[in-house]
């Protein structure tokens, strides 16, 4: 079950507090251990390549130009092709690392509410710190992966006269996009935590800084799954690009 954290009435979110950080003081923190260091960069898409989200506008390549309209729409619709496979492995990789950073937070959630004990919620923080920096590892490389080779891929409103399956795969691909994109930010949050418990364990953070940032994670992850879950469940994401067996 899920909280709307918004809404929380500030007495719990002061009892949680104290909750948390007397569990933190008994316990030897058992919310964080056991992580290891992490790369914080923040991955983005290269300006020279462009992308579905942000494309200035048509700029046909010079072969486009010089092709008659048939052919053109053939090399956009390879293009487009491309870029719908090149997203399918950051997107693939995310999963698993936002799997934990569910467990992680839905946790929290329960926890709140009354729905499971503290001693389940530590059971399952537990378990999502397992693995959980090569998750986000494996993810960054597939994200950067994709930052060479770019998206390379017009946008719907910018096709103009098209091919029905052009468009559906123009559509896909920026769906596609859109769900990567959350998926980053989301998976930017869970790292940040991972690198937090790190600290914790090695003793450069307090308890009590520790509790108060892991609130803040805790709200934020809400609201970055949220958004992640919405994007995936985009039914555009059901169709496959011409020449594809997989609808990303």
């Amino acid at each position: 079950m899920e909280t709307n954290v918004g809404s929380m009435a500030p007495a719990k979110l002061l009892g949680l507090t104290f909750l948390v950080g007397t569990v933190l003081g008994l316990l030897g923190v058992v919310l964080w251990v056991n992580v290891v260091d992490d790369d914080a960069g923040d991955a983005r898409l290269q300006a020279s390549s462009r992308s579905v989200a942000d494309e200035p506008g048509p700029e046909p390549r010079d072969s486009d130009a010089s092709a008659p309209p048939e052919q053109a729409a053939d090399t956009r619709a390879a293009r487009c092709s491309e870029a719908a496979a090149a997203l399918e492995d950051p997107l693939g990789a995310a999963r698993p690392a936002l799997r934990q950073w569910d467990v992680h937070v839905d946790a929290m959630n329960q926890l709140v509410v009354g729905e499971i004990t503290l001693q389940q919620a530590t059971a399952f923080w537990n378990q999502t710190r397992l693995g959980a920096q090569r998750n986000v590892d494996r993810f960054r490389k597939a994200w950067t992966a994709l930052e060479r080779t770019g998206v390379d891929c017009p946008a719907p409103a910018l096709l103009g006269p098209a091919p029905a399956a052009l468009r559906s795969c123009s559509r896909l691909v920026e769906a596609e996009l859109g769900a990567a994109q959350t998926a980053k930010t989301s998976i930017d949050t869970w790292d940040t935590h991972v690198h937090h418990m790190d600290m914790l364990r090695m003793g450069t953070l307090s308890p009590e800084k520790a509790t108060e940032m892991w609130l803040s994670m805790w709200r934020r992850g809400v609201r970055d799954l949220d958004a992640y879950r919405a994007a995936a469940r985009n039914p555009v994401l059901e169709v496959a690009c011409p020449g594809s067996d997989s609808a990303g």
